[in-house]
């Protein structure tokens, strides 16, 4: 069976990484003041100077791929594969994830596409997609295969965030804004653990006061041999961006650095870092 991989535009995929491959993405919209609609692409992004605006504080958020968008990718992809696994952005950030359920349950898709239930989140999802993409090479391999495997990265990988702005954070919903007022009168800063239950790594006054809870986190989850990614905007300060690196280098550790793809940025300001870790055993060869 030749399977295709769906995936969204939060995972931070790209053309140029998934040319030649079995993945695709859908872009999610941005949504500038209410008014202006338009894809989450590179391309789009520098049109409208998006990441100025949210460092201006400009009201900017995202929005979910309709039905109709849905249901055109589904049809282009099932004239080249024979089933089509979607991975959309975790439901807890959005409601892509019911959308697509409802459209895959439509008898133009049944038994044609399957869309998994997940909590991963940004640049671990692309990962994702480049392993999946790997097995997508035998095509002995059934569904529940696949599915396996993202119950494994479930538990062996970790993705943990820290916001810039936590107004914006709370404005948009995906905070509970109490515990956000406390923190902004604190002038703390918080690294939250995404999953089913997204949970408090730990609080300080700096993201470098962090970075012991950090690490201890990631190891814990993923493992001493894990691959770590340091994600953040092409808008993230210098200054911040060194200080971190300056952290990591003291340690010893290895990283490497990727942007944090824009919807992170659009609810959580110019300023959120990320720091993402996968067990190496589980990377595509």
């Amino acid at each position: 069976m030749k399977i295709g991989i769906l995936m969204d535009s939060s995972s931070g995929l790209t053309d140029e990484l998934i040319k030649g491959t079995n993945i695709s993405y859908i872009p999610l919209h941005i949504i500038i003041n209410g008014e202006i609609d338009f894809l989450d692409t590179k391309k789009e992004h520098e049109k409208h100077d998006t990441y100025k605006i949210i460092a201006d504080k400009g009201a900017v958020t995202t929005s979910q791929a309709s039905p109709g968008e849905l249901i055109e990718k589904y049809q282009e992809m099932l004239e080249k594969y024979d089933h089509v696994i979607h991975l959309s952005i975790s439901p807890n950030l959005s409601g892509m994830y019911q959308t697509a359920v409802m459209v895959s349950n439509d008898d133009e898709f049944k038994g044609k596409v399957t869309v998994f239930e997940h909590y991963l989140a940004a640049n671990v999802l692309k990962e994702l997609a480049l392993k999946m993409n790997q097995m997508t090479q035998n095509e002995n391999l059934t569904i529940e295969d696949y599915k396996k495997e993202v119950n494994i990265w479930s538990k062996k990988s970790c993705s943990i965030v820290i916001p810039g702005d936590l107004d914006r954070l709370a404005s948009g919903g995906r905070a509970k804004s109490v515990l956000i007022s406390i923190l902004k009168m604190l002038k703390t800063k918080v690294a939250i653990q995404w999953g089913e239950k997204p949970k408090k790594v730990g609080m300080g006054r700096t993201v470098a006061s962090l970075y012991d809870k950090v690490v201890k986190a990631v190891k814990s989850t993923a493992g001493a041999d894990c691959k770590l990614i340091f994600v953040y905007s092409p808008a993230t300060s210098e200054k911040l961006i060194e200080q971190i690196r300056n952290k990591m280098n003291e340690v010893n550790i290895s990283y490497t650095e990727e942007q944090i793809p824009s919807p992170f940025t659009c609810h959580a300001g110019v300023e959120t870092v990320g720091f993402l870790a996968i067990d190496k055993k589980l990377l595509a060869k």
